[in-house]
C-alpha cells in the first residue's frame, strides 16, 4: 500500500469506529468536527471499496450490519491495544514528579542544602519546590499552587483528611555574626541585647516570635527607657539571615534553619536558653500518597533526626 492509501485506510477506520460508537452520522460528525454529508460520503466510499454494506441507514441514526459489527469490533480491539502500548511507552519515559510547598526560610536554609542526598537516593524523581508565605494554620487561598505535600510553619493543622505530623518544634536563639559580637558585644545581659541593632522579620498575620515577644519572655517587657539603635525589617527570613551574616545586627534564629550556620560558626548564639512554643514546621500530605511521596517523608524524617542529635 502507498502512504496515501495507508492514511486513507486509517482515517476511514477511525471514522467507522466513531460512527459505530455514536450510532449516527450526525453525532460522529459533531465529535470529529466534520459535516454530516462528509461523514456519510466517506462511509459510502469505504463500503464501495469493501463491496459490502457496513451500516443500515434509518430515519434516526444508523445500525451496524453483521459485516459492520465485525469490522467495528476488530477496529476497537486494535485501537485499545495501540492505546495500551502507547501508555506503557509514555509511563516508561515519564519521570515521577514530587511537588513540595514550603516557605522561603525552610527551603533556602534547611531543605535545599540537603536535597542532593534525596536526589541521589531517588534519581528518577524530579522535585519541584513551591515557596509561599502562607502559614500552616492559615487556609491557603485559590492562588496557592497545588502540591503533593507541604512543610509549613504554624500551629498543628486541623485538617482531618490530611495526614500531618510535626517535623520541628519552634526553638529560637538571638544570633549575630562573630564580627558584630566583637564590635558591639559582649551581650551578657538582656538589656545589652536590647541596646543592639535588632533585625526584624515582618509579614501579614505573623504568628512567629518577634523581638517584643522575646523580651517579654525573658522578663524585659519594655525597652522604652533604653537608648535604641535604628532597626531593620525584612519580608522573608533568608534576607534577615543574610543581614546577620553581614554583621548588620542581631536576629532571632530559628532552629533548625540556623543549624548549618551555627555548625560552621558563621553566626553565634548570644543567649544560652532557647525559647520554645507549640508552633513548628508541620508536614502535611495534600495529594494522595504515592510511593515517592512516602519515600520523601521517610527521608526527611531521617534528616530531621540528624538535626535533633546536634
Amino acid at each position: 500500500m502507498t502512504p496515501n492509501q495507508v492514511e486513507y485506510l486509517l482515517r476511514s477506520l477511525r471514522l467507522l469506529e466513531t460512527v459505530g460508537r455514536c450510532g449516527s452520522f450526525s453525532a460522529a460528525a459533531l465529535e470529529l468536527g466534520m459535516s454530516q454529508p462528509a461523514v456519510s460520503q466517506q462511509i459510502a466510499q469505504l463500503e464501495k471499496i469493501l463491496g459490502v454494506t457496513l451500516f443500515e441507514r434509518r430515519h434516526r441514526g444508523v445500525s451496524s450490519t453483521d459485516n459492520g459489527k465485525a469490522l467495528y469490533t476488530t477496529v476497537t480491539e486494535v485501537l485499545s491495544k495501540i492505546h495500551t502500548v502507547m501508555d506503557k511507552i509514555y509511563e516508561q519515559n515519564t519521570r515521577e514528579k514530587l511537588t513540595v510547598l514550603t516557605d522561603y526560610g525552610f527551603a533556602a536554609n534547611w531543605l535545599l542544602p540537603r536535597l542532593s542526598d534525596f536526589e541521589e537516593q531517588c534519581p528518577d524523581v524530579d522535585i519541584s519546590l513551591l515557596t509561599t508565605q502562607v502559614q500552616q494554620d492559615r487556609k491557603p487561598d485559590q492562588h496557592t499552587p497545588p502540591a503533593d505535600l507541604s512543610i509549613l510553619f504554624g500551629e498543628k493543622p486541623q485538617v482531618p483528611e490530611q495526614e500531618s505530623f510535626c517535623l520541628f518544634s519552634e526553638e529560637i536563639y538571638p544570633v549575630c555574626s562573630p564580627n558584630y559580637l566583637e564590635q558591639a558585644g559582649p551581650f551578657t545581659k538582656h538589656v545589652d541585647i536590647a541596646r543592639g541593632r535588632l533585625l526584624h522579620l515582618s509579614g501579614p498575620d505573623r504568628k512567629w516570635f518577634t523581638w517584643e515577644d522575646w523580651f517579654k519572655a525573658v522578663s524585659l517587657p519594655t525597652r522604652s527607657s533604653i537608648p535604641l539603635k535604628n532597626s531593620l525589617s525584612f519580608g522573608n527570613y533568608p534576607l534577615l539571615l543574610q543581614a546577620v551574616l553581614q554583621g548588620q545586627g542581631i536576629g532571632l534564629g530559628w532552629r533548625p534553619l540556623i543549624d548549618d550556620l551555627l555548625g560552621t560558626k558563621q553566626i553565634v548564639p548570644i543567649y544560652a536558653e532557647p525559647l520554645r512554643s507549640s508552633r513548628g514546621y508541620f508536614v502535611s500530605v495534600i495529594q494522595k500518597k504515592k510511593e515517592h511521596t512516602a519515600f520523601f517523608i521517610e527521608w526527611i524524617i531521617r534528616e530531621a533526626q540528624k538535626n535533633a542529635a546536634i
